[in-house]
């Protein structure tokens, strides 16, 4: 199934907590449950093999959420990407009762491939401006809660800056 993109009303962001994404969103949908937000994140299951510039609303959105169900090994890899767990499992805990636990975090990265420089030719410079470190984080419900496989992935990107030469202290050594 194609995720399709769903606009909110201007003004208006979807950010969900990881404690909310684990009580309202990941619990109802493991239960069978009507979610009555205006927002529901869309069913992806093939989105650990894919590259975030393939998802619906790319460049414009940066953050993404979708339940897929989790497979024994998530890590997945084509010819241009390959996600990678990073650091440890983090607990996901609800402050409003008593710090319970209400789910289980996994963080992934996307180690992008170089593609061959005759590929990216024809490059503009917003292309060549739109640098993203991308990441993955899996939440999970633990077991005390609901014997389920679904999970519900939130894919970001944190922009970084193009690397850029100072061409004043290259001048300057060679002197």
């Amino acid at each position: 199934m194609e995720p399709t993109h769903r606009a909110l009303p201007v003004g208006f962001r979807f950010r969900p907590t990881n404690c909310e994404i684990s009580n309202y969103f990941l619990k109802k949908k493991a239960l069978g449950q009507p979610m009555k937000a205006r927002t529901i994140p869309e069913e992806c299951h093939d989105i650990f093999s894919r590259h975030p510039r393939d998802l619906p609303g790319y460049p414009s959105e940066e953050h993404w959420y979708y339940f897929c169900r989790k497979r024994d090994n998530q890590v997945t890899s084509n010819s241009h990407n390959l996600w990678t767990p990073i650091g440890e499992e983090t607990n996901v805990l609800d402050p409003k009762n008593n710090d319970a636990l209400v789910g289980i975090k996994r963080r992934f990265t996307l180690i992008a491939q170089e593609e061959e420089e005759s590929d990216n030719i024809c490059l503009s410079d917003d292309e060549e401006a739109l640098k993203y470190n991308w990441f993955m984080d899996e939440i999970s419900l633990p077991q005390t809660v609901t014997n389920t496989d679904w999970v519900l992935c939130h894919i970001f990107g944190k922009k970084t800056k193009p690397e850029t030469t100072d061409l004043s202290t290259i001048d300057s050594e060679s002197e």
